[in-house]
């Protein structure tokens, strides 16, 4: 209030001499502390995702967003890391699909995702991972039942496929179409397991609404 009373030169006069007056540590500490909060809000709108590609025996250890967006670098490395294994060609990883699997990374945090298989080129033009929009994975140390009932449980838009033998789930995102889930044993596949039901029934896991990518 009391600025709106003196003359424009009188109140420039008065900033000056209240920045000169402020100490350089204050000033530093308070960039510091900007500067945190800026890295701390990219931190927790990215996730640490270590893959393991059990093919090619390659590490690598990704940001993405909980959105499935990554930088230009990045979407190169996991396009490159997630190419056919046959074929080695590559394709753009569905943003979905990575939406997913960052919130997999992040609910068992620290832990590496092997991964099985992503891109095929070979597959017939309806696969999902001929669309490049499948991902074929277990955790290391952690249950593939306990991974199973999470991502069904908090997905929608969702293929999910459990391979108790093989010891991985099969993950796409198919927008626009309904959930399916299965299991695959001795080369059937047998659709709507009871799994899948229990999973949905149980309203302390499923999060109504959630979508990959959101």
């Amino acid at each position: 209030m009391l600025f709106s009373l003196l003359p424009l030169a009188a109140i420039g006069w008065l900033s000056a001499a209240s920045a000169a007056t402020t100490p350089p540590s204050v000033v530093d500490a308070a960039d510091q502390a900007a500067l945190q909060l800026t890295e701390q809000a990219a931190d927790d709108a990215t996730v640490a995702v270590p893959v393991f590609d059990v093919n090619h025996r390659e590490f690598r250890t990704f940001r993405i967003g909980r959105d499935g967006t990554v930088d230009d670098a990045t979407r190169k490395e996991i396009d490159r890391m997630f190419r056919c294994k046959r074929t080695g060609h590559s394709h753009e990883i569905d943003q979905g699909s990575l939406a997913m699997l960052a919130d997999v990374s992040a609910h068992w945090p620290g832990q590496t995702i092997e991964l099985v298989s992503a891109y095929r080129r070979v597959d017939r033009r309806t696969s999902r991972h001929r669309q490049a929009r499948a991902i074929d994975f277990r955790i290391k140390g952690v249950k593939m039942t306990e991974v199973r009932d999470y991502v069904w449980a908090t997905n929608t838009e969702l293929g999910l496929g459990w391979y108790p033998k093989q010891n991985f789930i099969h993950m796409d995102h198919r927008p626009g179409d309904a959930d399916y889930a299965w299991t695959q044993i001795g080369g059937r596949e047998r659709s709507r397991p009871s799994w899948s039901m229990r999973v949905r029934r149980n309203e302390t896991l499923r999060v109504p609404g959630s979508r990959a990518g959101v």
